[in-house]
């Protein structure tokens, strides 16, 4: 199986608040803004693209969305959350860096908080480092997160032998682990692919995020 067989996507979640009419009344509320961008290979050390690079779009919502009325913003009647989401994919393929904008799929917005961890979720903590980034650049430093890794959508509750490899990481040095750079991305697909070779062969997607707003998937192609 060649490192190209699968697909990458990874997402971001961002947040504003917000109102609008709807129905000849006021409606106020906190929006969920994600983008969601695809790959079948990575840049350089392991990203679909680096998480820093869709921060204009914070910087835009921040500037342009937050605290703000909507109809005031893209005008009256112009405000449902596919009007909002259009608008913003629009806004990310023209104002994000090509290689972001090139591989956005998808941007959608929706009301509400942001849910907490799932009953299928698994939880561990690692610490890891990468290489190949800019001088300065955070990631680059030894630092940790707790992982949530995750079944898509109506997976259901993942297999045992995911269980036990999550387990294995949890105090972990991912850099002591995987055979690649330990970015979201390529942990996805270490775990999918060791879980598939411990007899999870059904698993055909996994989900791994290191922060409450970000997120990255790594599915087998058919």
């Amino acid at each position: 199986m060649t490192a190209n067989s699968g697909i990458f996507r990874i997402g971001k979640r961002f947040e504003f608040q917000a109102t609008r009419t709807r129905n000849g009344a006021p409606d106020g509320s906190g929006f969920l803004v994600d983008a969601v961008l695809t790959a079948s290979s990575l840049t350089s050390p392991g990203f679909v693209v680096d998480f820093g690079e869709l921060d204009p779009l914070k910087r835009y919502l921040n500037q342009v969305f937050d605290h703000r009325n909507l109809d005031d913003v893209l005008g009256p009647g112009q405000a449902a959350n596919e009007q909002v989401a259009k608008h913003l994919e629009t806004w990310c393929r023209a104002n994000l860096c090509p290689a972001a904008a090139e591989r956005l799929e998808v941007v959608t917005v929706r009301c509400g908080r942001p849910a907490g961890p799932g009953p299928h979720d698994l939880s561990f903590s690692a610490q890891h480092r990468l290489g190949g980034l800019p001088d300065g650049h955070k990631c680059g430093r030894d630092h940790g997160h707790t992982y949530l890794v995750s079944p898509l959508p109506g997976q259901g509750a993942l297999p045992d032998a995911l269980r036990q490899l999550v387990a294995g990481l949890d105090g972990s040095v991912l850099n002591d682990v995987l055979d690649a750079e330990p970015t979201s991305e390529f942990l996805a697909r270490h775990l999918l692919r060791s879980a598939r070779s411990r007899g999870a062969a059904g698993l055909g997607a996994l989900r791994v995020s290191e922060t409450a707003t970000s997120w990255a998937q790594y599915s087998e192609q058919a």
